[in-house]
């Protein structure tokens, strides 16, 4: 069959890694696109065969034994894909550190950063959390995915070659995720020796698979007799070729070495099938090796423990000047090796000969591979690469070192995985040895929420930096104890927290350290209620921030407002214009340029407009903040502060439907992984709220159902403010019921509590209940009574939130109960202008169960602005699909492949944040 040609259009192979922002030092040369060699066999019939189908694939897999030219094929077939359209080429060469989720996509991110794609969010603020697939693996992938679709004029060819390197479950669970949504403006090219745990009988069933398997890629007499030519081998007459391709039965890699170096056909072994390529090889190779002079023997054979080979790397590990020189003369021999900078020279062996010299370097040197991983630790630029190197050669206290130099990045960019492989390869007591090590471990074990787990570890550094006593020991011994005093802090351990933090006092601390402190004492004075506590420490942080933004220092921001952008201590007096200021500055580091995770919740932080009650402002600022916590949604500790910004926006709206749903969905979070951890201290106060809102729909029957919660006192894992709160939540149960004597017994003692310990946020303000019980039995005085000091704490704090979580069919007659003398005091008059936008809204009716059920479980919400991240095709698709037409009605109304409709849908499921097509339809119906 003759070979189409379209007309010629060379790919854009991008080579650089000049990321959007930075990532832990990763090798540029894992991004080149190898460079084939002059005499490459052209596998014309096998792309002839492959291209078509890989235009509308999703996934095009070249898998085949070591030796089968896979990489040779993923370069010839993209340079195909680009003759027939505009197409750009990322390349990634996978190796063993790749080898979990965050370091597989750190190193995909790191490759497209030269294509300017229209990132929503900074890499770095997704990858931070990403550690394994979890639940959230969709969500989570989100970012990539929408800057993906968001190309314009040119699609992406994303290549990861030697995907069997990757073996953890987590880092292909999450890649199967990625596939499985992946734009039609992209498509993913595989190289891999083996099958990868991805969803491929799925997507064979869907014809979304080209698969390419050893069969393909063996030569044929075609192929052999082009290999022959292009290697000047005309001494080969055709019987020889034969009987060379039947004593290798095609394989490339066999064929090559058979034809260029075996002196004694019938000496070959005839080895059958793929299984005996192994010892095929090592018996070629053993030619090879065997023809080159003793110098360039010892030479290959002792860089056989580089990854890749240039000149500096090389002179070190052999001690010859001369390496440049060598490298150039050995890649002119057609050993296997392969090219990614003919200019330096830079090369790397082919696995298997890289395979077979190092058994060959063990079996003539033995111990002299660790020596040679030392030479090449020590002019190693790249930590990535220098501490495999170190831990090879078990120079312990190098790889120490260097561990310790790079953590810091790799912790900030998430990669805890990597962290923790290169701890668990040290010896047991290098660990104990060095407080270090196990502060590392305890970070890592924090960022899978595993508190328990990491406070083993924090302990010990904090025994092992006691134990030292020099003062850089005492600074870490600080950091320590404030890190583990926050651990604690949220576990509920408030006694245990406020010793650690008592334990701080007279050590030296680092600029880092003394704002993380202001941090965690806001945490604590928070949890006690403590307003005396509060306000300097919130004034210390807030000024040190301010600080550190004005001298350009975004690193010391971190822990230090760990999670503060969480509503839990807006209403606290005298903090209003605190919080403001937190925000601003937080927004003026987000506007220079990357930051972290937490700083973009805490630059959009809407919670101080509703405390204040600037309806409009909250309203603008809540779809800012709903922005900014969807593009974040995938991190656990996000959610919780996304369902109750949904929460909010539901009241707002009326939809207590929808409230309802976002704060059960916060319920079940903490009830699972990685959450399960707070379940004891967060989860009856998530509870509350789902409780308040059943009040305000006045549905006595859901509320029912939390009874049994609310009737168990507050353990020691909770909060104080926790007792107070559940005594409001079952006296409003009481009221709903009419139990009125108990009503007012149950509020009484919630009002006692409430004035000990509040976090108004999560419970109300149970004074304004027993306000509304007083005056539905007549007893106007003492409903007045309560409300004046509702009124004196609204002035104080300069707030009216109690008031706005209140139920409309309460808050109004209490309002109107409002003396007019009251409005002559100062300030009175100005609060209750406040809260006149908030009021009329509708109340609503017990609501069913289901119709609860039946209502949309849209978790992205703000429907319209979800809406404006499609593109133009997909609203048409969307469009289409909403009027319950199918993908092959869809496919033939706009003119597109079936293949293409299904990867719009899936595009379109991604961007809406949702699981079905029924609930795509439900979100354009309500745009």
């Amino acid at each position: 069959m003759a070979t189409v040609r379209p007309p010629s259009r060379r790919p854009r192979m991008h080579t650089s890694a000049t990321a959007a922002e930075p990532v832990a030092a990763v090798p540029l040369t894992k991004f080149r696109v190898p460079r084939l060699r002059r005499d490459t066999v052209l596998r014309e019939a096998v792309i002839e065969r492959a291209v078509l189908p890989a235009r509308e694939a999703r996934l095009v897999l070249v898998q085949a034994p070591a030796g089968f030219g896979k990489t040779t094929l993923l370069v010839q077939l993209t340079e195909a894909l680009a003759r027939w359209q505009p197409v750009d080429v990322v390349w990634v060469a996978l190796d063993s550190e790749d080898n979990d989720a965050n370091r597989l996509f750190a190193a995909v991110c790191a490759a497209l950063a030269p294509l300017g794609l229209p990132w929503s969010l900074p890499p770095a603020a997704w990858l931070a959390q990403l550690q394994d697939a979890g639940p959230q693996a969709r969500a989570a992938l989100g970012p990539l995915l929408n800057a993906l679709a968001g190309r314009q004029g040119r699609s992406v060819a994303l290549v990861l070659d030697d995907l069997h390197h990757v073996t953890d479950s987590g880092a292909m669970a999450l890649l199967d995720a990625f596939v499985d949504r992946l734009p039609p403006e992209a498509c993913l090219l595989v190289g891999s020796r083996v099958a990868p745990a991805l969803s491929l009988p799925r997507w064979r069933a869907a014809g979304e698979l080209v698969e390419l398997g050893f069969e393909d890629l063996q030569f044929d007499a075609a192929a052999a007799a082009a290999l022959r030519e292009l290697r000047g081998l005309a001494r080969v007459s055709d019987e020889q070729l034969q009987a060379a391709l039947a004593r290798t039965h095609g394989w490339p890699a066999g064929l090559q070495l058979l034809l260029g170096h075996a002196r004694d056909q019938a000496g070959v072994p005839t080895l059958i099938g793929p299984a005996a390529h192994r010892h095929l090889f090592d018996y070629f190779a053993q030619e090879v090796l065997g023809e080159l002079p003793v110098g360039l023997q010892d030479f290959v054979l002792q860089c056989s423990v580089l990854p890749e080979l240039n000149p500096a790397l090389c002179e070190a590990v052999t001690a010859r000047v001369d390496a440049g020189q060598v490298l150039e003369s050995l890649y002119r021999r057609q050993l296997f090796l392969s090219a990614l900078d003919e200019a330096v020279p830079v090369l790397r062996f082919h696995d298997l000969f890289r395979d077979f010299l190092q058994r060959e370097l063990e079996r003539r040197e033995p111990g002299l591979a660790q020596a040679l991983h030392a030479r090449a630790a020590a002019v190693e630029p790249a930590t990535a690469r220098a501490v495999p190197h170190l831990l090879a050669a078990q120079h312990w206290e190098g790889a120490i070192a260097r561990i310790l130099q790079a953590a810091p990045g790799l912790l900030a960019e998430g990669a805890h995985q990597t962290v923790q492989r290169w701890l668990g390869q040290l010896p047991e007591p290098a660990l104990v040895d060095h407080p270090e090590l196990q502060e590392l471990l305890g970070h890592c074990a924090w960022a899978s929420y595993q508190y328990a787990q990491a406070d083993v570890h924090l302990q010990r550094a904090q025994e092992g930096y006691r134990a030292r006593g020099t003062h850089d020991d005492r600074c870490r011994l600080h950091a320590v104890l404030v890190l583990r005093a926050r651990a604690h802090n949220s576990l509920g351990a408030l006694d245990v927290s406020a010793r650690l933090l008592a334990e701080c006092e007279g050590l030296p601390a680092d600029e880092r350290s003394q704002l993380a402190l202001a941090g965690v004492r806001c945490w604590e004075a928070g949890a006690r209620a403590s307003t005396r506590e509060f306000l300097p420490a919130l004034q210390t942080l807030v000024e040190g921030v301010e600080d550190a933004v004005a001298r350009h220092r975004p690193d010391l921001l971190v822990p230090a407002i760990n999670d503060l952008y969480n509503d839990f201590f807006y209403d606290i007096p005298g903090t209003q214009d605190l919080w403001r200021r937190l925000r601003e500055a937080c927004a003026r580091a987000a506007a220079r340029g990357p930051v972290h995770w937490q700083v973009l919740m805490q630059a959009s932080t809407a919670w101080p407009e509703f405390w204040h009650g600037d309806r409009a402002a909250f309203t603008a600022r809540l779809e800012q903040q709903i922005r900014v916590r969807d593009q974040l949604h995938h991190l656990p500790a996000t959610w919780l502060d996304a369902f109750e910004s949904r929460e909010m926006q539901g009241l707002l709206e009326g939809d207590l439907v929808k409230a309802r749903q976002r704060i059960e969905r916060a319920v079940d979070a903490v009830l699972q992984p990685p959450l399960d951890g707070l379940e004891a201290s967060w989860k009856r106060p998530i509870q509350f709220r789902a409780a308040r809102l059943l009040w305000c729909a006045g549905d006595a029957d859901g509320l029912g159902r939390l009874e049994p919660a609310m009737r168990l006192p507050r353990s020691a894992s909770e909060w104080p403010f926790v007792e107070g709160g559940r005594l409001a939540m079952l006296g409003r149960l009481a009221l709903l019921r009419e139990q009125w004597a108990e009503a007012e017994h149950l509020l009484q003692a919630a009002v006692q509590g409430y004035a000990q310990c509040r976090v108004s946020s999560q419970t109300g303000d149970p004074r304004l209940d027993l306000a509304w019980l007083h005056w539905r039995q007549d007893r106007q005085s003492a409903a007045l009574g309560l409300l004046e000091a509702v009124w004196q704490d609204c002035l104080r704090t300069d707030t009216v939130g109690a008031w706005l979580l209140a139920p409309p069919a309460m808050r109004e007659p209490l309002l109107a109960l409002t003396p007019d003398h009251w409005l002559d005091r100062p300030g009175i008059a100005g609060l209750l202008a406040r809260i006149a936008p908030w009021s009329g809204l509708p109340g609503r009716r017990p609501v069913p169960a289901e119709a609860a059920a039946a209502a949309s479980a849209d978790d992205a919400g703000d429907v319209s602005g979800l809406l404006a991240s499609l593109t133009e095709r997909e609203r048409e698709v969307l469009a289409l699909l909403a009027e319950g037409q199918s993908n092959k009605l869809i496919a033939r109304a706009l003119d597109l492949s079936l293949h293409t409709v299904k990867r719009h849908v899936a595009n379109i499921l991604t961007k809406l944040a949702v699981d079905s097509r029924t609930q795509a339809a439900a979100c354009w119906h309500r745009r």
